[in-house]
């Protein structure tokens, strides 16, 4: 008579009460002060402190409006684990370790990993029960009334320590369909299923949930493939010199369904911003030096960034920064672009020359910094300097 998802079970009675006094997420630009001041006072609540910069806040954001999937890379230290579970208590104002957990399920990926089983668990059919890992539990504890408007992270600590085309490939396909976001976890049916079970046999993926994964790049790690990259926000976390005033700091619980109104809000208010951006785009010198190397980008590309880009914007950032964080992680990063050893230094010179060319044309008055660096030390490596 036991039930087959125990710990699953009990949550439909312990969260089945609606979360209250959440509040409506003010203007970005507002809010992303918020934040960077909430994640800032998380550190030292007595003074003014060195942390995550505004442009750095702003990315982060952007780039949940962006993808479900975040990529937070750097070198050892540099606060990627800090940035994404900071951010998941400063929305969800959260002061206890306790109260972290129900907002910010923590997954330390281990070496080996090699299917969603071991992400979500497996089903003993001798003893007909379900063994449910952290990453299951948070998503169905997302689906909870009590949760089901709250912003929620599953971080993936150390993501690529194994491969995560293998062990995260359900999910990454599901990017794809949102409309049909759900896992069988059982064969059959079996009607002592939790609740909020899709068919008595799958569970749904929540759109509230974002999956932030960290990634260090050494001997011990994989390399992402093309797939994963494409699907996700991508972002390098740098330590900050910027220093934050946390008079700005705002002890409030924010709501999911608010937040998602803002994105919307800021796509609709500078969607002519980015069709003029890719109208020119794909009349530019630029796009052709791409394709004499066999690089172009997609659809999924432009979707992106017509949600990317206005939320960027809407908190205050420009459009350049926005495009050119786009290109540099998702165009001219390593092994795309950059890093190979199939294209000749005139061709990546050409492909510089062409970005700047169309920064002007565009009237962008800043550099494509990060994608210039990028494609500078390639000419240099190249050129065998490097």
């Amino acid at each position: 008579g036991e039930l087959p998802f125990k710990a699953l079970s009990e949550m439909d009675n312990l969260y089945r009460d609606e979360a209250r006094s959440l509040q409506s997420v003010p203007e970005l630009k507002q809010f992303a002060q918020i934040m960077q001041a909430n994640i800032a006072k998380q550190s030292n609540p007595d003074a003014k402190v060195i942390e995550f910069s505004i442009k750095d806040i702003r990315l982060f954001i952007a780039g949940l409006a962006m993808s479900k999937l975040h990529l937070l890379q750097g070198i050892s230290g540099t606060g990627k684990t800090t940035l994404a579970r900071a951010f998941a208590k400063s929305i969800n104002n959260v002061s206890s370790e306790d109260q972290e957990k129900l907002y910010c399920e923590i997954v330390r990926v281990q070496a080996g990993w090699r299917d969603r089983e071991d992400l979500l668990g497996h089903f003993n059919a001798f003893e007909k029960r379900f063994y449910t890992k952290e990453a299951l539990q948070a998503l169905y504890r997302a689906q909870q009334p009590k949760f089901a408007d709250t912003l929620q992270i599953i971080l993936l600590d150390e993501m690529n320590l194994s491969q995560p085309e293998q062990y995260f490939a359900d999910f990454l396909s599901l990017m794809e369909t949102p409309d049909r976001a759900e896992i069988n976890l059982l064969d059959s049916a079996n009607e002592k299923t939790p609740r909020l079970f899709v068919d008595h046999r799958a569970i749904k993926i929540p759109q509230n949930v974002w999956f932030i994964g960290t990634a260090n790049h050494d001997e011990t790690t994989k390399e992402f493939a093309d797939k994963t990259y494409d699907r996700a926000h991508v972002m390098e976390v740098k330590r900050s010199t910027e220093v934050v005033d946390i008079a700005n700091a705002n002890a409030e619980q924010y709501s999911y369904a608010s937040l998602m109104q803002r994105f919307k809000q800021a796509q609709q208010q500078y969607q002519p911003t980015v069709n003029h951006i890719f109208q020119q785009l794909k009349e530019s010198a630029l796009e052709k030096s791409l394709h004499s190397i066999g690089v172009s980008w997609g659809n999924r590309l432009e979707r992106q960034a017509q949600v990317f880009i206005p939320v960027y914007m809407a908190m205050g950032g420009t459009a350049s920064e926005a495009l050119d964080h786009l290109l540099a992680t998702k165009v001219f990063r390593r092994g795309k672009v950059t890093g190979r050893y199939d294209t000749r230094n005139e061709k990546i010179e050409a492909i510089l020359f062409n970005l700047e060319k169309i920064w002007e044309e565009l009237g962008f008055t800043e550099s494509p910094e990060t994608s210039w660096e990028l494609l500078q030390q390639d000419i240099e490596r190249l050129k065998g300097n490097l």
